[in-house]
């Protein structure tokens, strides 16, 4: 049968792609491979015929909203101010223009339990909604909701990226990936760790990574085995603790055994010179950071290595390396400066948008790959299968109002785009999360506090 998509060497070369091994991905481009063949033969064959993606991507502390007396409202005003198809993009969108008909600009959605709880935290409610109005709590986000249900299909379930990596504090988190016992989980940030974890070659060997994994896996039983004897025997609250290192077992073994099935399957052969593994998120490297982080991503879509990506750009508040942002930008203030002195400083509206502006050049310059790129294992595009979600947890710094939000991508999922949505009331954000879920496949009515679809984005 003949492949629905061939890559030739002109579409890898529009695509940034020449670098790329092509014998290690034939079987990508309609080539036979035994390793990849085994998994097509499996029984998410389905699934890894016609992919479904989704890749988050959040940014703190809010946008630049100018009030209607303010010089800059007319041209730097965050949303648009016509909604509908005929809208007309403010210069701080207007590096997305080519994709207006690939994207949609939404605005009225927020979370109800953190709309007047807004901490230096809420990139990881961001994708969970969870009320924490007493105390912290969390609840599974949504990308390891879709994770969970197509577990196995890849070698990896999701990818969380973040400007800081690891899972942060609770008062400053950084990651927005949360697992279904609540608890945040570790992002990666070096470009070269990155690469390494997708790409890069095992250095034990197959025999030794399985002796390890029976390893590791003979003792988690052993020590679930233990705790599960002693539960009659603790409280409540012991029993709790236990329960949820229990869950966290299961969820590890889950790991181990997705693990020992991919042992015999290669990892793509991705040229390393591709990617800058010497950028940072820092006033000098800032942009080729935000290019590599996004380059990357783009190779573990192409690659099918997974199909759920976060990608947290920096900390909420003014700590963190990708607060430094704004430098690499041409600003001379870092990112929380910019918010709270928007307000304060004359022009200072303005300037906190421009890094707006220099934020959704990073954001086209992705979609861009993405749309160029030819999905090698389905019809259209790399972003005709990917439903891209842009956004931040708050309007401006601490109002936990009307959600910045852009939504790209997903046109063989049915998504329709072409439009800015504005929702007068304040509509509960997980009814686009729970939206997105359906359109990748995922069997639910609910999630969490989600109220209805959002049909309006739907073909």
């Amino acid at each position: 049968m003949k492949p629905k998509n061939v890559f030739t060497r002109r579409k890898l070369l529009k695509a940034g792609l020449a670098g790329v091994a092509l014998p290690s991905i034939a079987s990508l481009m309609g080539v036979q491979n035994t390793a990849l063949a085994s998994v097509l033969d499996s029984k998410e064959a389905t699934k890894a015929v016609k992919p479904a993606r989704i890749v988050t991507i959040f940014f703190p502390n809010g946008v630049s909203l100018p009030p209607e007396s303010d010089a800059s409202h007319k041209d730097w005003h965050w949303f648009p101010h016509n909604p509908g198809t005929d809208y007309t993009l403010t210069n701080t969108l207007k590096p997305l223009e080519a994709h207006r008909s690939n994207m949609s600009v939404l605005s009225g959605f927020s979370h109800p339990n953190l709309r007047s709880i807004v901490p230096h935290s809420c990139s990881a409610q961001f994708l969970t909604g969870a009320d924490q109005s007493k105390g912290y709590s969390n609840s599974i986000s949504f990308d390891q909701v879709f994770a969970d249900a197509i577990d196995g299909t890849t070698r990896f379930s999701s990818l969380a990226l973040s400007a800081n990596g690891g899972t942060g504090s609770l008062g400053r988190p950084a990651t927005l990936s949360v697992n279904r016992d609540g608890a945040l989980m570790p992002a990666l940030s070096e470009p070269q760790q990155i690469y390494n974890r997708l790409f890069g070659v095992e250095e034990a060997g197959p025999e030794e990574r399985r002796r390890a994994i029976a390893r590791d896996r003979s003792i988690l039983e052993r020590i679930s085995s233990q705790l599960t004897k002693s539960n009659v025997r603790v409280g409540t609250e012991e029993q709790k603790h236990l329960n949820a290192y229990l869950s966290a077992s299961n969820s590890l073994e889950k790991q181990l055994e997705r693990a020992n099935e991919w042992l015999n399957i290669p990892k793509p052969e991705v040229d390393a010179s591709l990617f800058d593994f010497d950028s940072k998120p820092t006033r000098e490297l800032g942009t080729n950071y935000m290019r590599t982080m996004f380059d990357l991503i783009h190779m573990a879509l192409l690659t099918d290595s997974t199909r759920v990506v976060t990608y947290q750009t920096s900390i909420d508040g003014g700590s963190g390396r990708g607060n430094q942002l704004p430098y690499a930008a041409g600003l001379s203030l870092h990112h929380h400066q910019l918010s709270h002195s928007a307000a304060r400083d004359e022009g200072g509206w303005e300037r906190w948008a421009k890094f707006d502006q220099y934020m959704a050049e990073r954001l086209s310059e992705f979609l861009t790959k993405m749309a160029e790129t030819p999905d090698p294992i389905a019809e259209g595009s790399l972003l005709d299968n990917t439903i891209v979600l842009y956004g931040s947890g708050t309007s401006k710094t601490h109002v936990g109002k009307n959600y910045p939000l852009i939504l790209a991508g997903g046109k063989n999922l049915g998504i329709k785009h072409g439009a800015f949505h504005k929702f007068e009331e304040e509509r509960p954000f997980n009814d686009l999360l729970l939206t997105i879920l359906q359109r990748v496949g995922v069997e639910t009515d609910s999630f969490g506090d989600s109220q209805n679809i959002v049909s309006d984005i739907l073909v």
